[in-house]
């Protein structure tokens, strides 16, 4: 479950408080998912706003569910990073249901910023990248593996000086390696059955998506494709894809590089960054997600961000839907410069070809006149 759009242009106000009888009172509904709806809520007694997850009343009586939001309360409350959003109460409505209340973000997830039409230059693209990094990895030194990184549950917090600190949310689906650190939440009494997909099947890593138990480097893919979809602009295997195509091409066909697909320059450093996080086998991955961050950085440090790389100017986080046929055109700059390439050299290759070809008869006719065969 994500947490909504604050500025959401459609809230829901229900007829009951759920919150009777807690410190918080309910402002109005923001969203609803699979396991719980999410409320705006105010504290009763210092007035300050946050954001409640609250479980399902069908769902309340689950034993496997109220474990996963138990580990969940218990990660987001171990993990205090500025790239992970932050816990400040866990708690129990009077029909015992639990809820988790968090911060109160202003902004937009990445998801809906990428479906208004926002485009990003390879610079900010890392940086977003980056900050996900740092909050996944502190999250994988307490044994926390998120299982379900998309942008859909990266937020980015629009600060007050016009900053973005990007939060990853929603660790409902984590897998928990015990014995990590002093801090990891104590693990699920039975854990999920391997055969089984976690997570989103299109940010999915080859492993996870096979039914396998995954470790950190299942996050490492899944912020991999992420990466490739602001770079691209699309994912590696194309968007409409069944998910049986997708599953398949997931497991056998090789990304290509992000530069191949992107309407901007790409350097090739940073190509080759993405492909290692996206390589099939865990062990061809980076070992860490700290390590993937320093590769990162090493790309970024050569990216120049003021490079006119023929973008549109920014659109604000907070703009509403855009005309998509007005953004700038995709069509994959990289590809026609190879093809272009390539007719070069097969021209030149002809000319040489010919030019042989031509003297080569040149010789036996000059041969064939010496010997009287031919006037």
């Amino acid at each position: 479950m994500t947490q909504p759009l604050p500025n959401s242009t459609s809230p829901e106000v229900e007829a009951s408080d759920s919150f009777e009888g807690t410190p918080y009172r309910m402002v109005r509904r923001l969203a609803r998912g699979g396991m719980g709806q999410v409320y705006l809520v105010e504290h009763r007694e210092l007035g300050r706003e946050c954001v409640a997850k609250l479980v399902h009343e069908k769902l309340a009586s689950d034993p496997q569910l109220l474990e996963r939001f138990r580990i969940e309360a218990e990660a987001l409350g171990a993990l205090n990073h500025p790239n992970i959003v932050s816990v400040n109460n866990f708690g129990t409505t009077q029909d015992g249901r639990p809820f988790i209340v968090m911060e109160f973000l202003e902004g937009s997830d990445l998801g809906r910023t990428l479906a208004s039409g926002r485009t990003f230059s390879p610079a900010e693209a890392i940086d977003l990248v980056l900050q996900a990094s740092r909050g996944l990895a502190a999250a994988h030194a307490i044994g926390l593996v998120h299982r379900d990184i998309k942008p859909d549950n990266l937020f980015l917090q629009q600060e007050s000086d016009g900053s973005v600190t990007l939060k990853v949310l929603d660790f409902g689906v984590a897998r928990v390696i015990p014995g990590v650190s002093p801090d990891t939440p104590t693990p699920l009494p039975q854990p999920t059955k391997t055969g089984f997909i976690v997570g989103t099947l299109r940010y999915g890593s080859p492993e996870g998506i096979s039914g396998h138990r995954v470790d950190h480097r299942a996050d490492i893919y899944s912020l991999g494709l992420v990466l490739y979809r602001l770079l691209a602009r699309r994912g590696p295997f194309g968007d409409d894809l069944s998910d049986a195509g997708l599953v398949t091409a997931c497991l056998t066909e090789e990304p290509r590089p992000p530069s191949f697909f992107a309407p901007i320059r790409i350097q090739p450093e940073l190509d080759r960054v993405v492909l290692k996080a996206l390589r099939k086998s865990p062990d061809e991955r980076y070992t860490s997600m700290r390590e993937f961050g320093e590769a990162l950085a090493q790309v970024r440090a050569v990216v120049d961000t003021n490079e006119d790389d023929g973008q549109a100017a920014p659109i604000p986080l907070t703009a509403r839907a855009v005309n998509v046929e007005s953004l700038p055109s995709t069509a994959p700059a990289a590809r026609n410069i190879a093809r272009a390439r390539a007719q070069f050299v097969n021209g030149i290759l002809f000319a040489v070809v010919l030019l042989l070809t031509a003297l080569v008869v040149g010789i036996l006719v000059s041969q064939l006149r010496r010997a009287g065969v031919v006037p």
